[in-house]
């Protein structure tokens, strides 16, 4: 293999970070990872429907130019040939780009999102384009261009979403890690749903650019600023230590996103940890009662902390249970978001029409973006009376929470109030997207953690929540919890 020793048999199980080290010591083959994982990947998808576009012949050409690199002794980049994926509605450059939607189905990126541009200058190479939520509007991956995501633990059960096919493409061991987005919990549902880390920036950090709503047809829009405000990109990773090494990698300014202003560097010695608060709230509003499992979960992760010494503490503001009203509140009322500008990419959508065409058989849209939409708008019409009382609480959650996090604390709570639930569970229990979507209005960094077990068949997963600007804290608390819980646990498919 032009000087380069074989390739080990449990290849696919490694990290990021350790198979950029032995592709730069010339342990391992780049072309030889590649063609790994595609192999992989040809064995998964017709299991789950995780990839809507392949990149494999791309792939294989970046794949023979960084073997050449490195046998030269040519400046590599910190993630030179290795794989990735990433959301399809990020945007690639000349890739089709459809978000999952049928009146985009001849869409193409005119250009690459900025969190993709910083990872091929790394030397990372994109793999596949995974499949998610028509437009990003729900928290499942089904839509009308790509078909359903089915879960690798599970193919009854919901990926979640919307970045639900690069999590099962990380979970499956196809890639490494992947790129997500994060509207409403949209990296850290799926994540919690397929056993693998998934990390929703500090507000200020990780440029959005590429993803709506600043794609090419929205950047220039007043609302679309305000809107990705509460909005991130970020990695969805197996092992903890991949989350800095992106994270480093793709944060900061690019001038499209204005909301960044921040960069990440990974301490040499990540702050200590002195105070873990657990919560366990109680049910979100219309909401699914948290199940045993999570709820030993997060009684388990405390436990583990209080054996090493750190300081735990029971946490819970009543206001909690209204945490979906909560997001909902602050995107209509501050941001003025309205979902049919999304789902209609541009054009006015006609419900009567859509509707009649669902009921017969020839639906334009997938069926949970299509109600989301329609209630929103109906909304709209009505004023969204009452609404607003919940910024208050907003505030004060704020508030709060900012007290706590003193830069050696942070929260434990649940993600999700069970383990991946049947596919189209969204429709009958949208609200449950609340314990995530919260953060993302709050702007605190939140990631999902695995624990190493499984209920019903499926990982049981925490989020942590640290404060702004402390997700070196976060990142190190969950290199704990893995070493501690044992993480993610490979599917049996």
């Amino acid at each position: 293999m032009n000087g380069m020793a074989q390739v080990r048999a449990d290849l696919l199980e490694l990290s990021a970070v350790q198979l950029a080290w032995l592709i730069r010591g010339k342990q391992i083959s780049p072309v030889e990872l590649i063609e790994q994982c595609i192999a992989r990947l040809e064995q998964v998808q017709p299991l789950c429907n995780a990839m809507a576009v392949d990149l494999f012949e791309s792939a294989r050409d970046a794949a023979r130019r960084a073997e050449e690199d490195v046998l030269k002794g040519r400046p590599l980049g910190r993630l030179h040939g290795v794989p990735f994926s990433m959301k399809e509605g990020l945007g690639l450059a000349g890739c089709p780009k459809t978000c999952g939607s049928r009146l985009r189905s001849n869409s193409r990126a005119r250009s690459t999102a900025t969190v993709a541009t910083r990872l091929l200058a790394a030397g990372a190479i994109p793999l596949a384009l995974g499949n998610q939520a028509e437009m990003a509007l729900w928290p499942e991956t089904d839509n009308l261009v790509y078909g359903r995501t089915l879960n690798p633990y599970d193919p009854s059960r919901t990926a979640g979403g919307s970045s639900g096919g690069d999590s099962v493409m990380v979970a499956s061991g196809c890639v490494p890690f992947a790129l997500g987005t994060d509207g409403g919990g949209s990296i850290r549902i799926p994540a919690a749903f397929n056993g693998i880390f998934g990390l929703k920036p500090s507000r200020g950090l990780v440029p959005l650019s590429g993803h709506l709503p600043l794609d090419e047809q929205r950047v220039s829009l007043p609302v679309s600023q305000a809107v990705a405000s509460h909005f991130a990109a970020g990695p969805l990773c197996r092992y903890a230590e991949d989350l800095g090494a992106v994270l480093e990698v793709i944060a900061g300014s690019d001038g499209i996103d204005r909301n960044i202003h921040s960069s990440y560097q990974q301490p040499a010695q990540a702050p200590p940890l002195k105070r873990v608060f657990v919560c366990l709230p109680a049910p979100l509003k219309w909401g699914t009662p948290l199940s045993a499992a999570v709820t030993g979960g997060v009684i388990e992760t405390g436990q583990r902390y209080a054996d090493q010494g750190v300081e735990v503490q029971a946490w819970n503001e009543g206001c909690l249970t209204n945490a979906f009203f909560i997001w909902l509140a602050v995107l209509k009322c501050e941001t003025r978001i309205h979902l049919a500008d999304y789902l209609g990419d541009g054009q006015p959508l006609n419900y009567p029409r859509a509707l009649y065409a669902a009921l017969a058989g020839r639906p334009q849209f997938s069926r949970g973006p299509l109600l989301a939409s329609l209630m929103d708008s109906c909304g709209d019409r009505l004023g969204n009376p009452g609404l607003a009382r919940f910024l208050k609480q907003r505030d004060h959650l704020q508030q709060t929470l900012a007290g706590l996090f003193d830069g050696q604390s942070i929260l434990v709570l649940p993600a999700t109030p069970s383990v991946a639930p049947a596919h189209g569970s969204a429709l009958k229990r949208p609200f449950d997207i609340g314990y995530c979507a919260l953060f993302n209005v709050l702007g605190f960094p939140a990631l999902c953690v695995p624990i190493g077990l499984l209920d019903q068949g499926c990982p049981v997963a925490v989020q942590l929540v640290a404060g702004l600007g402390q997700d070196a804290l976060l990142l190190e608390a969950a290199r704990f919890l893995e070493m501690e819980l044992g993480g993610w646990r490979k599917p049996a498919l």
